[in-house]
């Protein structure tokens, strides 16, 4: 989806050592990174963590091959063995002594210290969201049939998760059930704030298009120069390729295009310019009130 707006602007409205323009008359774009749209990765990686703490489960590391003995009084006893029944190491002795000293005459200390769910839908659901980010910025996807494969995919996991189904589908490929502990989800999840909010807050400030009346001034980049153009001429595209990303992820994010009305058919793009259907709405009064004063 694009939109194309002519204007034309005559060459006298830049005039040498004019006053910088008020506020009102400047619009400024910023042009993000991918990085951006990883927010849902940090956003459920606290989420689960949260979930994790109050849910207040513990996970025990043990060799395998051990049984659990009921008890005529109704406690539990925990035996382990190898499986070639030789003696256990001194780290599974300590591994399976644990198990024994839950009933401690000093109850403050716990024998088991690592919060995790004992629900395995909470780090399939997180794998499935994470994989989904990485195809989305990573990989283009363009036009209705896309965003409704992917939207197809959430809605399975989704449903898969209602009904409460990862663990019978874990159960047919070998046990193998995802379990990320309190510890995993907020690593994962700090980790990948502190970058999104430096490259959003930070870098990404640094890459922009700033519209005044007459002039257009663009900067690619960190560290790169400043280029400066009239806005004679000039016609701007914008772009919503990506249907999942730009309306889902960004909040109605899309790509901007300057094109010049010059014999080298010189080309701006913008990435990732967030709200801009607002900006550009604003870009666009600005240009036609120049032209109708000219």
């Amino acid at each position: 989806m694009s939109t194309s707006t002519p204007s034309s602007i005559p060459p006298a409205a830049l005039t040498p050592g004019m006053a910088p323009p008020s506020p009102d008359k400047e619009v400024k774009l910023i042009s993000h990174s991918n990085l951006f749209y990883w927010w849902p990765v940090w956003a459920l990686s606290f989420f689960m963590a949260i979930w994790t703490y109050f849910e207040n489960h513990r996970l025990a590391i043990v060799p395998a091959h051990g049984s659990v003995v009921k008890r005529s009084d109704g406690s539990f006893d925990v035996k382990f063995k190898n499986s070639s029944d030789q003696a256990l190491t001194s780290k599974q002795l300590e591994l399976a002594t644990k198990y024994t000293e839950i009933q401690q005459a000093d109850k403050s200390q716990e024998a088991f210290k690592a919060r995790i769910s004992e629900q395995s839908w909470l780090g399939s659901l997180f794998v499935v969201v994470l994989v989904l980010t990485i195809i989305i910025t990573n990989v283009p996807l363009r036009g209705l049939w896309s965003f409704l494969v992917i939207l197809g995919v959430v809605l399975m996991a989704v449903l898969i998760t209602l009904f409460k189904a990862w663990d019978d589908i874990f159960d047919k490929v070998g046990n193998l059930h995802i379990h990320i502990n309190m510890a995993g989800y907020l690593t994962i999840g700090t980790a990948v704030f502190l970058i999104w909010a430096v490259a959003t807050f930070i870098f990404d400030r640094r890459g922009y298009i700033i519209f005044t009346p007459g002039q257009i001034r663009y900067c690619e980049h960190v560290g790169a120069s400043v280029q400066a153009f009239g806005t004679h001429g000039v016609s701007l595209e914008k772009q919503r390729d990506d249907l999942f990303r730009h309306y889902v992820l960004g909040f109605g994010s899309g790509d901007l295009i300057l094109k010049f009305a010059t014999g080298d058919r010189r080309e701006i793009r913008v990435p990732n310019v967030l709200m801009i259907g607002t900006r550009l709405s604003k870009v666009e009064d600005m240009l036609r009130r120049i032209s109708t004063t000219s």
